[in-house]
Order: structure tokens, then C-alpha cells, then sequence
């Protein structure tokens, strides 16, 4: 591979520093504020989050939860080693301990654990063979605390990272009687050349995430139409596999939100059709977003596809060909739905609130 290459060209967007520095979360608001009384004393929160800094959604669960009395903790990744703490004993009787900046947790009580962007296994604040052997450890810390915590995962935090997986979600998917597209996951330069000959309208995504987060600034490699000059530079991709799909030439994007057994749908279009691949190169001012009623059958399936992959929540991206079918692109087992809401009526965080209230309140009447 001479240089760089062609076809993992990332959008590099401006440094992510600036959003976690303007994100507050409400707990640390209210510490700041000193509303809470003895901050500093051992408290006994109902609901844990494990997320990044610059989860939105996660704070505006958090706010709910505030509102209605109801206590939660939130620890992220970059409360990781520095802000975060904790001792799991081994005795007669077993103790555990969570400390958090000027907190002390009791896990105890912990009912509820919304794990949304929360992957030890990528830390980075350090370099080289520190940065491995450190990384190694606290993903192995965070499998002690799965253990300690007698708790309902939303989502379970093994089955999230099974449900990453692609291939299962296209397979899974078609399963249950969803269409897809015709797909290819290769890093076979002559299985690619292959799949662009057989569909002239073809398109290339990544097989995994497609944000990278790297020195505190953000990489993307969103979805990309093939074009004949790729053919050129097709040896490139025997260094990292690709997803090839056929084009779907489309009206829409639907996004669908699944909390439980709800369904919230937004039809997603742009003006000028033929000018994007991916959504995310859009602007959010260009796209017109619109409530939209899936029909009972495609509902359940959604479902359906949430309960396969062992999930509670997500968000599934559909497409809309011209003649109205709907295919099935991917599902995200997080899912990000701020953006969705403040363009709609959907009430998006009430029913993530709702849901969590409604799974807190059979744990007390089962401990009762």
C-alpha cells in the first residue's frame, strides 16, 4: 500500500474537546449549585449510566429521572482512571464500592443499568504498551462490575456488542422477513471488482462503526457511492474488509426509534436526491424529517428484530425504494434520537423515561 490510502479517506471533523467541555452533566450542575446536601456522603442511586461525555440522550433521560425523585449515577469513559474508582471484596460477606469524583456508591440498589456508548476495550489515555496492558485491565474491571450488579441491563452490554455485528443483523433481519439489499463483506480485491461489475449502482460502508474518536478528534468513513475509478485502487481494501451493497435508488431514509414494544418512525429527505450516499454528510438544516406511521406489519418487525438481538432499545435505519419497498440498512443497538426529536413531536425520551420507571417499578414490587 504506497501512501495513503484511496479508499479509507476520513472526514476529520473539528475536535471533540469543545462538545464534552460544553456538555454538563445534571448531576455535576446540581453539585456545582450545591443543591444536593452532603454531596460528598455514600449515596444509593437506583439507575446507573454508562456512556460517553457527550451523550446527549443520556442527560436528557437523567433530567426525568431528577424530575421525578428518582436518583441515578452516570459514569463515562473519560471519568476513566482519574474520576472513577472501585473495590469488589472477596469474604464472607461480599462488599462493593463505586466512587465517583467526590461520591461514594453503593451498587446495591443499582436496578437499572443503561449502558449506551461505553466500550473499555478502545481507552486511549495513554500510549504504546501502557495504553494496552491499562486497557486490558479496566475492560476486565468492567466485567466485575457486570457480576456485582443485580441489575436489568438496557441494553445488556455482551448482546449490544453481538448486535454490532453486521452480518448477524443483515442475516437476522432477512430472517424475519425484512428485505436487504444485496450485500458483500469482503476484503477480497477480485470478490469486490466481482460485486461492482455485477451492480453497476453499488455502494461501499464500513463493517463497524464509522466514527473513529482519536486524540480527541473525530474521524468518520460514512457511505460512499462506488465509481469506475475505484477499480484503480481496489487493493487497498485487503488491509481493512468492507461492506459492498447494491444502490436501492430512493424516494427516503426512515429512521425508526424501538423502546420496548413502542414504535417511533421519522421519514428522512433531502431536495436534491442524487447528491448524497450517507445522511450524515447532510447538513441537519437540509433534511426534512416527518412523522410517519410504518403499518402494523413492518411495527412488529421491528420489534420482532429488536427481540432476536436480545435488545430493548434501538434505532433502525430503513430505505425506501421508488416503488415503496422497504429495506432493511442496519440497526444500532444505542441509537442517538435528540436529533429526531427536537424536529418532530415524537416523545422520544418520555417513553425512554417511561420504560426504565415502568422496569424500576417491578423491581420494587418484586422486592416487596
Amino acid at each position: 500500500m504506497a501512501g495513503k490510502p484511496y479508499f479509507f479517506n476520513f472526514v476529520e471533523s473539528s475536535s471533540t474537546k469543545k462538545i464534552q467541555d460544553l456538555t454538563i452533566d445534571p448531576q455535576i450542575l446540581i453539585d456545582r449549585m450545591n443543591i444536593r446536601k452532603n454531596a460528598a456522603a455514600r449515596a444509593s442511586p437506583t439507575v446507573l449510566i454508562l456512556t460517553k461525555k457527550s451523550d446527549i440522550e443520556s442527560d436528557l433521560v437523567g433530567i426525568q429521572l431528577l424530575k421525578h425523585g428518582i436518583d441515578y449515577v452516570k459514569i463515562t469513559e473519560e471519568d476513566i482512571p482519574l474520576n472513577f474508582g472501585f473495590k469488589f471484596e472477596i469474604r464472607k460477606n461480599e462488599k462493593s464500592l463505586l466512587y465517583l469524583r467526590n461520591r461514594k456508591i453503593n451498587p446495591r440498589n443499582i436496578k437499572i443499568v443503561l449502558f449506551r456508548y461505553f466500550d473499555l476495550k478502545f481507552l486511549n489515555y495513554y500510549t504504546g504498551i501502557f495504553q494496552a496492558f491499562f486497557a486490558q485491565q479496566w475492560y476486565q474491571a468492567f466485567n466485575c462490575l457486570r457480576i456485582t450488579l443485580d441489575s436489568t441491563w438496557i441494553n445488556d452490554s455482551q448482546k449490544t456488542f453481538d448486535a454490532e455485528n453486521r452480518l448477524k443483523q443483515l442475516v437476522t433481519a432477512q430472517r424475519i422477513g425484512l428485505s436487504i439489499p444485496e450485500t458483500s463483506i469482503t476484503n477480497s480485491i477480485l470478490d469486490g471488482k466481482k460485486f461492482f461489475k455485477r451492480y453497476s449502482k453499488s455502494i461501499m460502508k464500513v463493517l463497524h462503526h464509522h466514527e473513529i474518536i482519536l486524540n480527541q478528534r473525530s474521524f468518520k468513513f460514512l457511505t460512499n457511492n462506488m465509481e469506475l475509478d475505484h477499480l484503480l485502487s481496489f487493493e487497498d481494501i485487503v488491509y481493512a474488509p468492507v461492506i459492498f451493497q447494491e444502490k436501492i435508488e430512493n424516494d427516503s431514509e426512515i429512521r425508526v426509534t424501538v423502546i420496548g414494544d413502542k414504535i417511533f418512525a421519522c421519514k428522512l429527505s433531502i431536495k436534491d436526491k442524487s447528491k448524497y450516499s450517507d445522511l450524515h454528510k447532510i447538513r441537519e438544516s437540509k433534511i426534512i424529517f416527518e412523522e410517519i406511521n410504518l403499518g402494523k406489519k413492518m411495527e412488529k418487525q421491528c420489534i420482532k428484530l429488536n427481540r432476536e438481538l436480545g435488545l430493548h432499545v434501538s434505532s433502525i435505519d430503513l430505505i425506501q425504494s421508488k416503488n415503496g419497498e422497504l429495506f432493511f440498512l442496519e440497526i444500532n443497538p444505542i441509537g442517538d434520537w435528540y436529533w429526531i426529536e427536537k424536529h418532530t413531536n415524537l416523545p422520544i425520551t418520555k417513553s425512554m423515561f417511561d420504560f426504565v420507571n415502568g422496569l424500576l417499578k417491578k423491581n420494587r414490587l418484586h422486592d416487596s
